[in-house]
């Protein structure tokens, strides 16, 4: 990814209540997957038009985004989408969305869904561009986990993952702390929470240290919520990417390291590290599971 350029969004709400997930990303091109299941029928037994509409929308859309600097903005003011077969369950629909024209303030975008080689489906749609976001389109803020992790002021999650880089395990403790009082020139991540700080403890299975890092989650004036972190040089911030289930840095620098905390599927917290590129690229190379506190 060039730098300067929009990563991946964290998937929202209905992405990850579809079961949507992005395979493809880069300046002009987004594919977005799904496997269909009996949660994505209509009445009739096939795949809803409403979830080829959505994947198309979300490709599309990110192909744009994919495109755009970090600071520009858009929005879909129109989709136009013909359904041309049906799908079943079991079913893996590819929905491909391309850039055909970008002008200053409007995008045009083109793209298909197919299920293997077959065009189930195909949209056509505008986009408005803006320099930066309007006042009047709220950013998405991944509320539900941060308020889970506040709740756990004051006490330390137990985990355990994996290195997938060379095989091994480990176990881990992340001790919570919030902070009430709201800094200047910054607001509340959620009511009643200044800044969150997560102090994580790896240790191998032998029981050594091998890293020890503190980091706090802080709200800007702006509304977006940064991360505060330390490095052998002293201390720096980085945007978060907050999703419906998930909050995302990186990558730091023009390749540098990306995490994620967020909800598996299990419900419980998860933080993945990837030394390198997107969160795109495949499993991380670091994952770690927590249980809640009491659960």
């Amino acid at each position: 990814m060039s730098a300067g350029r929009s990563p991946p969004p964290e998937p929202s709400g209905i992405a990850a209540a579809l079961g949507l997930r992005v395979t493809e990303w880069r300046p002009g091109h987004c594919s977005v997957e799904v496997d269909v299941t009996p949660l994505h029928l209509n009445k009739g037994g096939a795949a809803h038009g409403g979830l080829m509409t959505t994947m198309l929308d979300m490709a599309l859309g990110g192909a744009l985004v994919a495109s755009l600097k970090e600071e520009e903005w858009c929005a879909t003011t129109q989709l136009v989408t013909s359904f041309l077969d049906a799908s079943k369950v079991g079913d893996r629909l590819v929905a491909e969305g391309r850039v055909v024209r970008r002008g200053r303030h409007v995008a045009h975008l083109a793209g298909q869904v197919r299920r293997g080689s077959r065009e189930v489906a195909s949209a056509s749609g505008t986009w408005a561009v803006w320099s930066s976001r309007p006042p009047s389109l709220e950013l998405r803020r991944a509320d539900a986990l941060l308020e889970r992790l506040v709740a756990c002021h004051g006490q330390t999650l137990e985990g355990e993952g994996s290195w997938h880089f060379n095989g091994t395990n480990g176990t881990s403790e992340l001790t919570v702390e919030v902070t009430e009082s709201v800094e200047a020139a910054k607001q509340p991540i959620v009511a009643g929470a200044g800044a969150l700080t997560l102090r994580e403890t790896v240790r191998s299975t032998d029981g050594t240290v091998v890293h020890d890092d503190t980091s706090t989650y802080v709200r800007g004036e702006d509304g977006r919520l940064r991360l505060l972190f330390s490095t052998g040089e002293g201390t720096e911030e980085a945007v978060v990417e907050e999703g419906a289930r998930s909050m995302r840095v990186g990558p730091v620098g023009e390749d540098g390291p990306t995490w994620r905390h967020g909800l598996d599927d299990e419900g419980r917290l998860s933080m993945d590290l990837w030394f390198s590129g997107s969160a795109q690229d495949g499993r991380p190379d670091i994952a770690w599971a927590y249980q809640w506190p009491n659960s």
